[in-house]
């Protein structure tokens, strides 16, 4: 019980910190996640910074103007489809396949957590 506590106050305050980081921070996070999971080449690094920074800065914006939570949702996911898209262009097909196999690790991990907080309540 006391480990679940500890977990779930781990995860509120990166949430909470996540929460406060401008786009370019987010960007340069997610790039650097990619490049230790990817090995992305100098030229990779750079296009995939620049597709990071180029998302995160319209989600912030459509954010700080869309009080619909469920918009938001909506728009967020369009523009995370736009760049799979882009990220499908300049990463190898090796690399690519990875990256999906990895972000469908870290859907299926924020699921388990969503359960457990659940079961708490």
């Amino acid at each position: 019980m006391k480990n679940i506590v500890i977990i779930l106050l781990s995860i509120l305050t990166l949430q909470a910190y996540a929460q406060k980081r401008t786009p370019s921070e987010k960007a340069k996070a997610k790039t650097d996640e990619m490049q230790h999971d990817l090995a992305l080449s100098p030229e990779q690094n750079k296009k995939i910074y620049e597709l990071n920074l180029k998302t995160y800065n319209s989600i912030a914006n459509y954010e700080a103007k869309q009080t619909n939570e469920r918009l938001r949702k909506k728009q967020k996911d369009v523009e995370t489809d736009i760049r799979k898209a882009e990220f499908k262009k300049v990463l190898t097909a090796s690399q690519f396949k990875k990256y999906e196999e990895l972000r469908l690790a870290e859907k299926e991990l924020k699921k388990q957590k969503k359960n457990e907080l659940e079961k708490i309540k």
